[in-house]
C-alpha cells in the first residue's frame, strides 16, 4: 500500500521533538506549510546525544488512492477520513498526540511556562482558566518564554525545558494584555492567530530551568466543589450504543451531545476525568469512531472577575494536579512499556521531578492583581 501512495507524497518536512525524530508527508501543501509554521523551531536537532525513535507521518488528501477516501497514516497505523472537513482539526492534533505518546526523554504537562531570573514557573489550567493570557501578561512583566501549552519535564536532569510551539490565541487577547495589535499579524487557524513569540515580542524565547514554582490557576468555586470535571469531546460521528454505554459509566453525569460544523460534540461531567477519557477513547475506537479533539474545562473566555488569591499547596497534592494534566495519556510508551501501565509509578516520578518546587492555587481574577502575586512569590 505504501508504495501506491508514495508517489504522490511531495512534500515534506522533519522535525525533532527530543528523543523523537518526525518526518511528515503529504500531497497538500497548504498542510506541510501550515504544519511547518507551528513547529518552525523544532526543525533542528537540539538533542543530537538522545537516542531517536523514528516516526514517520503520510498525509494523502486527494481521493483517488487505494483508500478511496483522505487518509493519515503513522507508521502501521491507519486511518482513513471519512470527510476532508477533518483534514484541518483532526490531522493536526492526531500528529501531534502521536508524536507525544511516543516521547520518553521528557514528561509532557498541560501547562505554560516561563521563567524568571533562572526560576521556572509552570502555570497549569485546564480551558477557560486564562492560562495563555496570565503567561502573556508576565511576559510584560520581564518574563521569559518557554510555552504556552506544554511544559517538557526533564526526566533525567529535573529541569523545564521550551516546547515554543506557535501560539493559537484568541484575537482579543493581545490588546488585553498591552502587547500592539500590530504585532498580531499572522496566519490565521480554527477561528485563531497562529503566531510565533517573535511576532509578539523578539528575542523573549527562554532556555531551560530549574522548575521552582508551580501554580494551578482555579476559578473561586474550584476549590469548594466535588472533584468531577468538565470534558468536552470532538468525533467525527457519534452512535447511539456508543452514547449510552457513556451515559451508563460510573461517576459520569450530564452527558449531552451538541452539533458543530457537521460533527457532534459530547459533553460531560466525570469523577474521574482521565479514566473515563480513556475508556471513552478505548470504546470510540472499537466502533471506528475517530476522536478528533478533546477539551478539559471550559471553553468560554475567562472573565477575570473576582480577588485572587494564592494558596500554598504540598507538593505531593500538586503532583496529583500535574498527573491529570498528563499529555501522553493512556498511551505513552513510558507509561505502558516502562511502568507497565502503573500511573502510580508515573506519580511517584513526577513527585520526585518537582520536590523542590513551591506550589500553589492561584483563584483567577483581574489579570494585574494575578500578575502581582505571582511576581511577589517569584521576585521579590
Amino acid at each position: 500500500m505504501e508504495l501506491l501512495l508514495k508517489p504522490s507524497l511531495c512534500n515534506k518536512v522533519k522535525l525533532y521533538f527530543f528523543d523523537a525524530e518526525v518526518t511528515i508527508e503529504s500531497d497538500s501543501r497548504e498542510f506541510i506549510d501550515l504544519f511547518t509554521k507551528m513547529y518552525s523551531r523544532f526543525r533542528k536537532n537540539e538533542f543530537p546525544s538522545l537516542s531517536k525513535s523514528q516516526i514517520k507521518f503520510s498525509l494523502i488528501t486527494h481521493p483517488e488512492n487505494p483508500f478511496g477516501k483522505p487518509v493519515l497514516t503513522c507508521n502501521d497505523e491507519v486511518w482513513p477520513l471519512n470527510s476532508p472537513k477533518l483534514l484541518e482539526g483532526f490531522a493536526y492534533e492526531y500528529v501531534l498526540m502521536s508524536i507525544i505518546t511516543r516521547i520518553k526523554s521528557h514528561l509532557l504537562i498541560h501547562a505554560g511556562v516561563v521563567s524568571f531570573n533562572n526560576h521556572g514557573v509552570l502555570i497549569v489550567a485546564d480551558g477557560g482558566h486564562g492560562k495563555t493570557t496570565l503567561v502573556l501578561t508576565l511576559l510584560k512583566r520581564g518574563f521569559r518564554f518557554l510555552s504556552d501549552e506544554m511544559a517538557a519535564l526533564g526526566r533525567h536532569d529535573h529541569l523545564v525545558y521550551p516546547f515554543p510551539r506557535s501560539l493559537r490565541i484568541r484575537k482579543d487577547t493581545l490588546p488585553l494584555v498591552g502587547f500592539s495589535v500590530q504585532n498580531s499579524k499572522g496566519d490565521e487557524w480554527l477561528d485563531k492567530l497562529l503566531l510565533d513569540i517573535d511576532n509578539i515580542q523578539p528575542d523573549i524565547l527562554g532556555a531551560k530551568v530549574p522548575i521552582d514554582h508551580i501554580v494551578f490557576l482555579q476559578n473561586g468555586n474550584d476549590l469548594t466543589k466535588k472533584t468531577e470535571q468538565g470534558l468536552t469531546i470532538f468525533t467525527d460521528q457519534m452512535s447511539e450504543d456508543v452514547l449510552n454505554i457513556i451515559k451508563n459509566m460510573n461517576g459520569v453525569r450530564n452527558v449531552r451531545v451538541a452539533t458543530s460544523n457537521g460533527f457532534p460534540i459530547t459533553r460531560l461531567c466525570a469523577e474521574k476525568a482521565n479514566k473515563t477519557l480513556s475508556k471513552i477513547e478505548t470504546i470510540c475506537a472499537e466502533h471506528k469512531i475517530l476522536v478528533l479533539d478533546v477539551l478539559k474545562g471550559s471553553e468560554d473566555s475567562p472573565s477575570f472577575k473576582g480577588n485572587p488569591e494564592l494558596l500554598p499547596i504540598p507538593v505531593s497534592q500538586a503532583a496529583v494536579a500535574l498527573l491529570g494534566n498528563y499529555q501522553g495519556s493512556y498511551k505513552s510508551k513510558i507509561l505502558q512499556e516502562e511502568f507497565k501501565g502503573s500511573s502510580v509509578q508515573l506519580f511517584m516520578e513526577l513527585s520526585n521531578i518537582i520536590a523542590q518546587a513551591r506550589c500553589y492555587y492561584l483563584t483567577v481574577g483581574p489579570l494585574q492583581d494575578m500578575a502581582d502575586l505571582v511576581c511577589a512569590k517569584v521576585c521579590p
